[in-house]
């Protein structure tokens, strides 16, 4: 219920927003960015308009569930100049992709949660786990009372909802779930069989640094297909034994539309570096969290 609005929303502020445009809606008292407009800019004062009443609409939901979420004075105002910079290069596997900036994975990061968080609370909703998505949301408002950093908050959501749903869901349940949401995300399947363009995606939305893909191997025994994939700079922290993988299928989910993709294992390699086990068409497991193998006492 909450998802559905909340993503229809947010396609409402995309279809009137403009990736070079002028203008920008920020709150009038503070000059504080809201989200959902937060990271857009806008083509004329027209759309900038339209798009601060949907935003003014986007928080009176939320409202209505939780009075504690923060009113704001959205206004437009003309946007900073855009910085340019050079278009980064093609990755292939065992490469890493070039480091955005700090505005711009700030930006990414922040889009990418809320986008993930609506179309999981609308797969809750279709699929009557009520219960997981007012968990979430309810954890959600308490970490934004002592959370200052919007790039941490929107973290912590996922971490959130990833928890919840393992522990709440079986894995059959957790897999539904999860290619429900992906159905309401923008299309991003392709035809290339690495996974290079997933993690590209990641990095460039700055939910890992850098990456490296090991070669796919067959597994004769099981009739399966493994890889590894070692991380730096993971943007979801452990919570206790597991690490959130939720972002990570979703991604792949997108970019390989009707492949299985799990993860199965994870080690940790080093204090910000974390190598995850992937398996190709295998039973789903740790679509939303995955056991660390050897994590730190």
């Amino acid at each position: 219920m909450v998802g559905r609005t909340l993503t229809e929303f947010r396609a409402r502020i995309e279809r009137l927003a403009a990736d070079d445009g002028p203008y920008e809606v920020v709150c009038g008292r503070t000059a504080e960015r809201i989200v959902p407009v937060d990271g857009h800019r806008f083509p004329d004062r027209e759309a900038a308009a339209n798009a601060a009443e949907i935003a003014e609409q986007y928080r009176a939901t939320l409202r209505r569930y939780d009075p504690r979420v923060p009113c704001y004075d959205p206004v437009v105002c003309e946007a900073p100049a855009l910085e340019r910079s050079p278009a980064p290069s093609a990755s292939k596997d065992w490469a890493f992709p070039p480091t955005a900036t700090h505005s711009e994975a700030s930006s990414g990061r922040i889009e990418f949660c809320h986008r993930v968080a609506g179309a999981l609370f609308e797969a809750l909703s279709n699929h009557g786990h009520d219960d997981v998505e007012r968990t979430v949301m309810d954890a959600y408002f308490d970490a934004a009372e002592t959370t200052p950093s919007r790039d941490r908050l929107c973290s912590r959501l996922l971490e959130q909802m990833a928890a919840e749903l393992d522990a709440r869901l079986s894995d059959a349940e957790q897999a539904a779930v999860l290619a429900d949401a992906t159905t309401h995300l923008p299309d991003e399947s392709t035809a290339d069989p690495s996974l290079a363009t997933a993690f590209d995606r990641l990095a460039a939305n700055d939910l890992i640094g850098e990456y490296a893909l090991s070669p796919w191997r067959v597994d004769f025994d099981d009739d399966e297909r493994r890889c590894r994939v070692s991380v730096t700079d993971y943007a979801l922290a452990p919570v206790e034994t597991h690490l959130p993988t939720l972002p990570i299928t979703v991604t792949m989910l997108r970019h390989h539309s009707g492949r299985s993709l799990t993860v199965d294992e994870v080690a940790r390699v080093g204090d910000d570096t974390f190598e995850l086990t992937l398996t190709a068409d295998a039973e789903p497991a740790g679509l939303t969290t995955a056991p660390i193998t050897n994590h730190a006492e």
